[in-house]
């Protein structure tokens, strides 16, 4: 017999209050397996009712798995948003001349191995730290060693102690997505254990959400294939990224921007060549690149 009474009114309250996710009918109230069979009869009976006002939503690919359903929000006011507002974030290889970014959107710098995207990251950090609040998301694949030794080769000095927050992350990054007014720089987003890449895009997909009303962007670093321009995750890593760049050993492509700085010139397929030294961190004789 469950000490808790069950009655509509403590369901819907759990329901609209408690709940953030997925459920199932028995975890309501924290019921769970305590309910006697007239019970659990009387709880699926509320549930159902509910489901049939509206108040949630059998999820259809399980029995007894429900989701709350989301009440009306207040009405979106974009037309008291500045026009063409600019995020004022600061990108290496002066991508900024050719890309316009937008607050509240992702930029992604999908790269082979040893191609300089961690080194883009690290520079998109220094660059922007004494302009906006910074916050680098890093895996710290190399360990805590490299990232000093890459941050200290570049050549923009950077003070001690550092205006900018590192944390160690490897997973669930949109749950450090918080901050207005900020610069976040992920170093990297990978598939969990090697597989499952598609999740690759739903993580990105995450971040643009929790960018939502921030006034803050995301850079994100992405592993790629040597022989094409997405990413590992493939053509759903596009999806959100107001700009996504390809870089291979010595040459970066604009693969998609979609709002160009100047609205006359097309930036999608632009390439460039470069040198890197220092620990990556350093990119020079960036040159415009035509093709064989």
């Amino acid at each position: 017999m469950a000490d808790i009474e069950i009655t509509r009114y403590s369901i819907e309250t759990w329901i609209k209050t408690i709940c953030t996710g997925e459920f199932h009918y028995k975890n309501v109230l924290g019921l769970e397996r305590v309910l006697t069979p007239k019970e659990d009869n009387k709880l699926r009976g509320i549930i159902f009712e509910l489901c049939r006002t509206g108040v949630c939503e059998t999820i259809g690919r399980r029995d007894g798995y429900y989701r709350p359903v989301q009440e009306l929000p207040e009405a979106l006011d974009w037309q008291s948003i500045e026009a063409r507002k600019d995020s004022g974030l600061i990108l290496p290889f002066d991508l900024r001349r050719y890309a316009f970014i937008y607050p509240d959107t992702t930029v992604i710098f999908a790269g082979s191995k040893s191609s300089g995207k961690s080194g883009a990251l690290y520079r998109t950090v220094a660059m922007n730290m004494h302009m906006k609040n910074t916050h680098l998301l890093t895996n710290l694949e190399g360990g805590v060693a490299m990232l000093r030794d890459r941050f200290s080769a570049m050549d923009i000095d950077i003070p001690d102690p550092a205006p900018f927050r590192v944390d160690y992350v490897t997973d669930h990054f949109h749950d450090f997505i918080r901050e207005k007014n900020t610069v976040y720089a992920i170093d990297y987003i990978d598939a969990p254990d090697g597989i499952d890449f598609f999740l690759i895009a739903a993580a990105i997909q995450k971040v643009d959400r929790k960018l939502q009303g921030l006034n803050s962007v995301a850079v994100i670093g992405l592993q790629k294939p040597m022989g094409r321009d997405s990413a590992f995750g493939g053509e759903g890593t596009l999806k959100t990224a107001t700009l996504y760049v390809a870089m291979n050993k010595n040459r970066l492509k604009i693969v998609d921007a979609k709002v160009p700085t100047d609205k006359t010139i097309n930036p999608n397929n632009m390439q460039w060549t470069f040198e890197y030294k220092n620990e990556g961190t350093n990119f020079y004789d960036i040159k415009p690149y035509y093709g064989e």
